[in-house]
């Protein structure tokens, strides 16, 4: 009897115990499923990469699925989600593990590495440079409308990420503001749906494909007192900038003309007309002595008469 009783008692210990046994198998079997909202990877898997032609016929069911799931959970548990899955992802990084502080490169390793992501939340942010809208095919949800952006973020090199979502700002309805090709600071947090291929102006290439709820942008916003302000400083300085320039050029001129004008009296002064009259003084004197040395000759030619008429005596 009392074996009985243990048996049912143990019995009933199990199945109480079982679920929760399953649901520990399944957090083991995928721990990138943190939140009772995240999707199954699993769900992804029939998905196919690079297909030519987008989306295929047997995954739109599953395309509009994840579209209709993500806009009936709360944006603030798809990051929570998305950045549960970040730290996994790093932990199973070596370089990113020992090194906390360092930032994953996300696109790169996304564009790597999709069959690792697929099916997963990841936010990403970045600029906008495409940004259009279009009717939904039918569908069982009720989604009317598409929302198509390219995003680029800063480690993508010009590559760009695809993201489809069903809602986007008021601003952006109708596609970028007017008189702007590209938005800054927009955030994305949604499920990489596959490898995309799009047809570039010089060949085919892929993109990782997102669908998300919704985006997120956050216009910088303009102090336009603080810019009027710092307008007027940067013309007051550079206005006493050339003024102190002009000051400057002026003084020096200053300067060398007083230079100029002190070194041109003092030549005027070191001049002595005594010695601009000297040469003529000495032209005269050259004459007379020419005179003299005429003279001696003739001294010479009458001493030498004398002599000869000496002679013959």
């Amino acid at each position: 009897m009392h074996s009985y009783i243990k048996s049912l008692i143990l019995a009933a210990l199990c199945c109480a115990l079982a679920p929760a046994f399953t649901q520990a198998d399944e957090a083991s079997e995928d721990p990138f499923k943190p939140f009772p909202d995240q999707l199954a990877p699993s769900l992804f898997n029939e998905v196919e990469d690079k297909y030519e032609f987008g989306i295929r016929a047997e995954e739109k069911a599953l395309y509009y699925y994840v579209l209709k799931h993500l806009r009936e959970t709360s944006l603030q548990d798809q990051k929570q989600a998305a950045q549960f899955n970040l730290q996994q992802r790093r932990s199973e990084l070596k370089t990113f593990k020992e090194h906390p502080k360092l930032k994953l490169p996300l696109f790169p390793d996304i564009f790597k590495n999709s069959n690792r992501y697929k099916g997963r939340l990841v936010t990403l942010t970045g600029r906008v440079r495409k940004l259009i809208h279009y009717p939904a095919e039918k569908n069982e949800y009720g989604i009317k409308t598409l929302y198509e952006a390219w995003l680029f973020t800063d480690d993508s090199q010009q590559n760009p990420t695809v993201v489809v979502c069903t809602d986007v700002p008021p601003e952006l309805k109708d596609g970028l503001p007017k008189g702007t090709d590209v938005i800054d600071h927009v955030t994305v947090t949604g499920y990489l749906f596959k490898m995309y291929v799009y047809n570039a102006q010089d060949a085919t290439r892929v993109a990782p494909l997102i669908l998300a709820g919704q985006l997120e942008w956050t216009p910088q916003v303009v102090d336009e007192k603080g810019s009027l302000l710092f307008s007027q400083i940067l013309a007051g300085t550079l206005i006493i900038l050339i003024a102190g320039v002009a000051f400057a050029m002026w003084k020096a001129s200053q300067k060398d003309k007083q230079f100029r004008e002190a070194r041109l009296k003092t030549s005027e002064e070191q001049v002595s007309f005594n010695q601009l009259e000297s040469p003529p003084a000495a032209t005269q004197v050259e004459p007379k002595l020419a005179a003299e040395s005429k003279s001696e000759p003739k001294t010479e030619s009458k001493s030498e008469s004398k002599s000869d008429d000496k002679t013959p005596e």
